[in-house]
């Protein structure tokens, strides 16, 4: 049963260990629309004794805070099973999920967690068989990995590979990493926490205290890399003659000369300059 009802804000608690940190900027922008345009979307609440406590809407209850608003609309969840507080927290990541308010990194916590919850609502996956038959019970857990993100997949309308990869990147991050990432530009990027996670965990420390360390030496995973590794990173205009040296040999041969044709003034005058037409 769902309740629909307006609440005082002051009597609404938010959890600790929530997915999402709270973005002050977004708050209080969303803060004015509320008070140009008031508020469009219910938070979600479960009541507990004489308060209540958020599940989905700490922006929007945020907002209403800065806005100084006595009450806001919410939606009152009544969990009805033993699994209440995995259902509840499975409500949140698909409530964000579905807003698509989460950045990558909170986006690979939030499939995590769901595997978790799926785990704790299915024990019988979690094991994958009896100990000893190891090509059996290695199945079993595959099976069960699959129907996870089978269902994941289905209840986001996400593919089954991105559920798949946010799990393994998830995974891959030693759990220092996870949380020196979360407000950097590192944590919007899945290509860049991919390339951390595919690292061992000293090695992502030392990248990250190159890449978000008091005085920051690097812009990317990869110069972090190179970094470490002795050598300097390459400039903008390295990086581009690169590019275009690697990608020069292979055009065809048509398409080289339109290219050197377009560039011929340029090419003969080098060639006079360095005496090309004397050799």
């Amino acid at each position: 049963m769902t309740a629909y009802q307006s609440i005082r804000v002051s009597l609404i608690d938010i959890p600790k260990g929530r997915l999402r940190e709270i973005d002050g900027d977004w708050a209080d922008c969303l803060s004015g629309m509320f008070l140009e345009t008031g508020q469009k979307t219910p938070i979600d609440v479960i009541a507990t004794e004489k308060r209540f406590t958020l599940v989905a809407g700490a922006h929007r209850l945020c907002a209403a805070r800065l806005a100084k608003w006595k009450e806001i609309d919410a939606r009152i969840l009544s969990p009805a099973s033993e699994q209440a507080a995995d259902e509840l927290r499975l409500h949140e990541i698909l409530e964000n999920i579905a807003r698509k308010d989460f950045n990558a990194l909170e986006r690979c916590e939030a499939f995590f967690e769901m595997k978790r919850i799926y785990e704790a609502l299915h024990p019988q996956t979690k094991n994958g068989g009896k100990r000893g038959n190891q090509h059996t019970g290695g199945q079993k857990r595959q099976m069960a990995i699959f129907a996870f993100c089978q269902s994941a997949a289905e209840t986001t309308g996400l593919s089954d590979r991105s559920v798949r990869l946010a799990v393994q990147i998830w995974e891959g991050l030693a759990p220092a990493s996870r949380e020196r990432l979360k407000g950097t530009p590192f944590a919007v990027r899945q290509s860049d926490l991919k390339a951390l996670s595919d690292l061992d965990e000293d090695t992502q420390s030392k990248v990250l205290d190159i890449l978000v360390g008091p005085v920051p030496r690097a812009a990317s995973i990869a110069d972090a890399l190179v970094i470490l590794h002795g050598r300097k990173p390459l400039t903008a205009a390295e990086r581009i003659f690169r590019t275009v040296s690697d990608s020069l040999v292979k055009l065809p041969k048509a398409s080289r000369t339109v290219l050197f044709r377009n560039h011929k003034d340029e090419i003969i005058d080098l060639a006079r300059r360095e005496g090309w037409f004397n050799a």
